[in-house]
């Protein structure tokens, strides 16, 4: 059996996992109106506390009155300090309200989805002058200033270009030279392109302020995507889980990936390859410094090479993308206990692979064809020292029964968004050994218990993505209901 009918047999192809999230997300969130405390109070002004000082109100004292405090938006809002927190520190937070999300149609919730950061730095020097918080909502995309976490400032928004969808659900951000992209599955929105150096400027501003994107690329018959990976060394944009009109690209096959060159004009970036019949869903693209040498004995180090998680079909894929017009399949290989093959991140030094399998404790306790699921959030330790021959060395199972998200890793720390068990941290200085363990944890759904479908239906409430990079230490998270989140560790 091939790898890719390995992939097959779960049925879970591209379509099935989005039907799988519009079907089950909504009703999901929907249900979590009637099932979180005081929720069935939402609209009664009598059950509203006052919100926080930052918007005019006094802000109270009591811990527990907190962390029952309604938005006003139709779901309840948890703010910090958070009780189940080890070895981190909570700094700051800006809800949903106070960054003026609405409700996601269909449901009852306002949602806040991928994250990403941008530091602007003076242009001579290179001191850095302010951090920015780039945040995906179910209202479009949020700018918030960080650079003292404790008070962070929200500037406006660009608000998505149909309200009426419950597409705006996805959102997914990155930055390349003073410029933010960010794609969107609504369709025909567009990736929005916004030039970051204004923010500088910009002032704090009512939650209802609007901004407007600088450009948006829509060529070549694009309509949507669902994730965008940027090659910050080669100004090359990848996306995955693309959409096209076949009309305008017969040849395009859905789900597959385009690549887009950012650097003649950031502004107006120009499709210049595909890699096609994949399931791609999402990516991350480097220039190689790891030690592997290809078949011939040519070595790899110094060519563009692409990771990629191909969602449905249960593989990862590598390709060499270097040549854009020749695109190299280096290999392509399936692991026990894919379900649906979500997100990873490389070690610094490119040898390991780190990555989530965003259904494999999903179906952990309920599908007896598969025994190699787990009954927790479960990290694929891949040895990928040689790319032609990727190979997984070991597994890290969360003790948080949840459902893990996007993760990334910096320097010997690996950041992780968990749904439901908020930001977890794990050493992965005996990853050469196939070894990690978790140091440091904070729930950001205290109200929840830990736990994924087999146990409570409200699986996707919590952390969408966590960014690490700021050089200050600062850690960002979107949570699901409960807004920007902002952290740091304290070991």
């Amino acid at each position: 059996m091939t790898n890719k009918q390995v992939g097959r047999r779960r049925f879970l192809d591209g379509e099935f996992h989005r039907t799988v999230h519009l079907f089950v997300w909504a009703p999901a969130l929907a249900l979590l109106v009637a099932m979180l405390p005081f929720a069935a109070h939402a609209d009664d002004p009598e059950t509203i506390p006052t919100h926080r000082a930052s918007l005019g109100h006094p802000k109270t004292s009591d811990l527990e009155g907190k962390r029952l405090k309604n938005t006003g938006k139709g779901m309840p809002s948890v703010e910090g300090p958070f009780p189940d927190t080890v070895n981190m520190e909570f700094l700051g937070q800006l809800t949903n309200e106070e960054l003026g999300v609405s409700k996601l149609v269909f449901t009852g919730a306002s949602f806040l989805s991928d994250i990403w950061g941008w530091t602007s730095k003076d242009p001579k020097t290179g001191d850095i002058i302010n951090e920015y918080a780039i945040v995906g909502t179910s209202s479009g995309v949020a700018f918030v200033r960080i650079t003292d976490p404790v008070n962070p400032e929200f500037l406006g928004r660009v608000p998505t270009t149909d309200t009426t969808t419950i597409r705006n659900f996805w959102w997914d951000i990155k930055t390349y030279k003073n410029h933010a992209y960010w794609t969107t599955e609504v369709n025909n929105a567009g990736v929005a392109i916004f030039e970051l150096t204004q923010l500088d400027d910009l002032p704090q501003a009512p939650p209802d302020t609007t901004l407007e994107a600088d450009a948006r690329y829509t060529a070549d018959g694009y309509i949507r995507a669902h994730n965008i990976s940027i090659n910050e060394d080669t100004g090359f944009a990848y996306l995955t889980g693309v959409s096209k009109d076949p009309a305008v690209d017969p040849g395009f096959t859905d789900d597959g990936t385009i690549i887009l060159d950012l650097k003649g004009d950031p502004l107006a970036p120009v499709e210049v390859g595909q890699i096609l019949n994949i399931d791609s869903h999402d990516a991350q693209v480097v220039t190689y410094a790891g030690d592997d040498a290809d078949p011939n004995g040519m070595s790899y180090q110094g060519k563009e090479i692409a990771f990629i998680f191909n969602g449905g079909d249960l593989e990862v894929g590598i390709y060499d993308v270097t040549k854009k017009s020749n695109i190299r399949e280096i290999s392509v290989t399936t692991y026990a206990g894919a379900s649906f093959t979500h997100q990873g991140w490389l070690t610094e030094d490119h040898g390991f692979l780190l990555m989530g399998d965003e259904e494999d404790e999903l179906f952990g306790l309920s599908d007896p064809r598969n025994p190699d699921l787990p009954d927790t959030a479960r990290t694929y330790i891949w040895d990928v020292r040689d790319l032609d021959n990727p190979v997984v060395i070991g597994t890290f199972d969360s003790p948080a029964a949840s459902i893990d998200h996007n993760l990334f890793v910096k320097g010997d720390r690996v950041y992780q968004a968990h749904y439901t068990a908020g930001i977890r941290v794990l050493n992965s200085s005996g990853v050469a050994n196939g070894i990690l363990s978790e140091v440091a944890h904070m729930d950001t759904e205290p109200r929840l218990p830990n736990n994924h479908m087999n146990k409570n239906i409200n699986i996707f409430v919590g952390p969408w993505g966590v960014f690490p990079f700021f050089e200050s230490g600062t850690i960002i998270a979107s949570d699901g209901l409960n807004g920007l989140i902002i952290s740091r560790l304290v070991q």
